[in-house]
């Protein structure tokens, strides 16, 4: 077992939001399952530790040790981080994406209508898809985060 967590909100290894009072302790396992994950994404994305810990407000040696699990990563500095690489908390903690099945006819039909553009227009369509995408994105993880507070509160 780890030491003994500060009081405050954690995730554990299924990325459940837990509750830690000042006794409470989480495995090993846990702790180093989100580090492996946000080492895995910084170096995909070709970011330094300095980097990566000026975004989320963090000194370097502690991104350090959060990688290494040697530190826990509170919510709001998850949140934070979740930001930086424009991901949901169930793509973090790799939750079977809602995308797995077969396609429906009205998916089939829009990839073919997509198809019958030229390049030019299947790129304006990407970049559309895109900025909706990022905007959902954003407005779902700033309702996760006031969620988040509301039940700090």
């Amino acid at each position: 077992m780890c030491p003994p967590t500060d009081a405050g909100w954690y995730l554990n290894q299924e990325g459940t939001a837990i509750e830690m009072s000042d006794n409470a302790q989480l495995t090993p396992p846990e702790v180093a399952s989100i580090g492996s994950r946000l080492r895995r994404l910084r170096k995909e994305r070709h970011l330094t530790q300095a980097e990566l810990a000026r975004q989320i407000g963090i000194q370097q040696s502690d991104l350090s040790r959060m990688e290494k699990g040697e530190y826990r990563v509170s919510l709001d500095k998850l949140f934070k981080i979740l930001a930086v690489f424009d991901l949901e908390l169930g793509d973090f903690f790799g939750e079977p994406s809602r995308h797995k099945a077969p396609l429906s006819q009205e998916n089939m039909q829009i990839l073919h209508q997509l198809r019958e553009l030229s390049p030019e227009g299947r790129a304006e369509v990407q970049e559309y898809l895109e900025f909706k995408l990022r905007r959902e994105r954003s407005e779902r993880r700033a309702t996760d985060a006031r969620r988040a507070q509301k039940v700090e509160s």
